[in-house]
């Protein structure tokens, strides 16, 4: 195994994401919550503009005698401080709904790209298992915290605001000095623009390659330990882990950094402030009230400057994030990842599935191809091919390895992202302009070549969602498995593991074959299943298929398909014949 390199060596151009108008139709998810964490988390940081007030008019009153006055203000200090840790509590448990509010709105719609047949809102497919843990976990978190810091920075505004204008009142100066360490910090981001960009997209890279790499690791742990590759395995996952460690490593201390010195200019601006007050003391302009009033201040109002450099280094590592995810959601500026969806976070829960609304349902008389090009960038595919499906036929797709026998049946399906696609497909004499939203259940069905299971029941992984008792039997019947899931302990409830591990290659074939058979699609379109099955079994499937009626598009080499087939499509490698 060759030794992994850092992944991303140069920053990534994020100046065509808007990501101030992305976070904030973010925030904009669930407006009440958002509103509500908001309110409460402003009040908790400008209460103590209040608190510093009452204390120093509670200082001017014993400065002057005035005992009565001191335990008024006194009580008012103490109901004003309780107040805010009421504010507290209920602020943390109304931000925690609205954090997993927005997490949920992007994570729900790169899930949707990822499903999605057709459209407008289907995505390029996530690489590996890794890399959509960092797309998902990881590039949602940046996200969302960049919109918390938001929130801290514009609690620190009225927070730094009110107070200014009660310094101001005391000393003018002192309140001009408050915006001395925001200066300084705004530069150094903008000076470090490049490098916080640079080092967080190789950090999510270098994330992704372990997490893929462990995921591809277990999911063949057999493979390894039969092959006896343990070592170069563990070899190869520890160069990664290194790399991983080198980029973590180096983001982390940039961004700890940035806080440093975000600490340190706030750390300047309190000296400079108490510099301002000590001269004002000294000069006999500053009273005991007025010192009261600086000394309640000076624990808060680093505040703004530390938020205000977490929050423009969080900006760059958002749009770093956004930039990752308009990938996954086909947007060049990442539109896509906040659209407006309906999610029942919060509600309570049942364990029913939600309604999934399928395409309506177009019965099939014809399916027409005529000249379907679908070939790569190297021109390998299927070039100018037609022929015509009536229904109820048995149409069989044939060729040497190589001739684009699955390319043929993912053009048909409009899965042709990153190909360059030619010809028309007719439903009823009618052209399909969007292909993979058209070609899904009831209409069509596909069963690729090596089906996924989920760790789930034998029933779940048949009808991913609803479904009825009398479709699931059907299908069972129809794929010729009904009777193997009736032997096992507990029937269609039975789990079968992680990727159907408890069943044999033939039974995980065949309950993907009922998948595709239980919504009674259109038209059913299968990839090679003799791969998986006997000849018997094969046998069995057609017949079954041919006595209901089903129209079916499928791959196959054996003679027992050819001697059923209505029309055998042989594709070759150089040419292609319908």
């Amino acid at each position: 195994m060759s030794e992994p390199t850092v992944l991303v060596t140069e920053a990534p151009d994020t100046s065509h994401i808007p990501v101030w108008r992305l976070a904030w139709r973010v925030s904009q998810h669930h407006k009440a919550t958002f509103w509500w964490g908001w309110g409460l988390f402003v009040a908790f940081f400008t209460v103590p503009v209040l608190t510093g007030w009452l204390m120093g008019r509670g200082f001017a009153a014993l400065q002057d005698g005035r005992t009565t006055v001191v335990y008024a203000y006194a009580g008012a200090v103490l109901l004003s401080e309780t107040l805010r840790m009421a504010v507290i509590h209920g602020a943390a448990i109304v931000w925690t709904q609205a954090w997993v509010h927005m997490q949920s709105f992007l994570r729900a719609n790169l899930l949707a790209a990822q499903l999605a047949s057709g459209g407008e809102q289907a995505g390029r497919p996530v690489g590996s298992a890794g890399e959509a843990i960092t797309h998902f976990r990881d590039d949602v978190e940046d996200v969302t915290m960049f919109v918390d810091g938001l929130v801290d920075v514009s609690a620190g505004i009225v927070f730094t605001v009110g107070a200014a204008f009660v310094l101001g009142t005391i000393d003018m100066s002192a309140a001009g000095i408050l915006l001395v360490p925001l200066a300084g910090i705004a530069l150094a981001t903008r000076f470090l623009d490049t490098r916080i960009k640079r080092y967080r997209a190789a950090d999510r890279a270098a994330a992704g390659a372990v997490s893929g790499f462990v995921g591809d690791v277990m999911a063949a742990a057999t493979t390894v330990k039969v092959n006896g590759a343990t070592d170069p395995v563990v070899r190869h996952l520890g160069s990664l882990v290194e790399v991983r460690r080198h980029t973590a490593v180096r983001d982390r201390v940039l961004d700890d950094g940035v806080q440093a010195f975000a600490r340190g200019a706030s750390d300047i601006g309190l000296a400079l402030v108490v510099l301002v007050g000590a001269t004002a003391l000294s000069s006999g302009r500053l009273t005991v009230g007025g010192l009261a009033v600086f000394t309640s201040y000076l624990g808060y109002l680093s505040f703004l400057p530390r938020m205000t450099g977490r929050v423009l280094a969080r900006r760059k590592q958002a749009g770093v994030a956004l930039d990752r995810m308009r990938r996954l959601v086909a947007d060049e500026d990442a539109a896509n990842a906040t659209r407006a969806v309906d999610l029942p976070v919060g509600m309570r829960q049942t364990r029913e599935r939600p309604h999934h609304h399928r395409p309506a349902r177009v019965p099939l008389r014809e399916l027409e191809v005529t000249g379907l090009t679908a070939a790569f960038a190297d021109g390998s595919g299927v070039h100018d091919v037609s022929f015509r499906v009536r229904r109820g036929d048995f149409v069989v797709v044939t060729g040497p390895v190589g001739a684009g026998k699955t390319t043929l049946l993912r053009a048909i399906l409009g899965l042709t992202r990153g190909m360059r696609t030619a010809g028309e497909i007719r439903w009823n004499g009618e052209v399909l302009a969007d292909l993979a939203a058209f070609m899904v259940p009831p209409n069509v069905s596909f069963l690729p070549q090596v089906p996924q299971l989920i760790s789930d029941s034998v029933a779940d992984n048949i009808g991913l969602g609803p479904t009825t008792a009398d479709s699931l039997e059907l299908a069972l019947e129809l794929a010729a498995v009904r009777g193997e899931v009736d032997a096992m302990a507990d029937g269609r409830a039975t789990l079968i593991g992680p990727r159907g591990l408890r069943l044999s290659g033939g039974q995980r074939q065949r309950v993907a074959t009922a998948r595709a058979l239980v919504h009674s699609p259109e038209l059913v379109v299968l990839d090679d299943l003799s791969s998986a099955l006997d000849v018997e079994t094969e046998l069995e499937l057609w017949s079954n298929l041919a006595a209901a009626g089903m129209t079916v598009i499928a791959v196959s080499h054996r003679p027992v398909a050819f001697e059923r087939a209505d029309l055998v499509v042989r594709l070759e490698p150089e040419r292609q014949v319908g």
